[in-house]
């Protein structure tokens, strides 16, 4: 059964920076002003990462045998067993600052997975592994996690 899910995709921004390449390599294509060959692999290639991006999205659910995260396009699938998460809170963060960009991404705090916004909710394993998820609905997310938990739950 799931409790709680929510899909975040990145913001139109990084579809847009990855589009805007597009007419520029067409327009040298048409014109010829450098070989066309060449500008061939430059057009496939942000066409398609500009459609992959486009594609990615993150999925957060909380269901009865777990917290699952899957960053569609870009990570596998994780699956976080209610017995592991010790401690949860809603908290916001920055995410260039504190980890570097959006994505799956390692620090010194641990890892996040985050689409968008400065949201989410800061997990502490069993393992002492920390774990932050973005989310739009950060506090509902770490209220559903805390109810199946009884973990240790504060809003930041």
């Amino acid at each position: 059964m799931v409790y709680f899910r929510e899909e975040q995709k990145f913001e139109w921004f990084w579809t847009v920076i990855w589009l805007v390449p597009l007419p520029v390599i067409g327009y040298g294509l048409y014109r010829h002003v450098v070989s066309g060959i060449l500008l061939w692999p430059a057009l496939v290639v942000t066409a398609v990462v500009a459609v992959w991006i486009n594609q990615i999205k993150l999925i957060t659910e909380v269901r009865s045998d777990g917290l699952w995260i899957h960053f569609v396009q870009l990570w596998p699938e994780r699956s976080i067993a209610w017995s592991d998460i010790r401690r949860v809170e809603a908290t916001t963060y920055r995410p260039i600052k504190d980890f570097g960009g959006r994505g799956v991404r390692w620090a010194a705090r641990g890892i996040v997975y985050n689409t968008r916004g400065k949201r989410g909710v800061r997990m502490e394993l069993a393992s002492g592994e920390r774990v932050l998820v973005g989310s739009q609905r950060a506090d509902e997310l770490a209220r559903a996690i805390g109810e199946r938990t009884g973990a240790i739950q504060s809003s930041v």
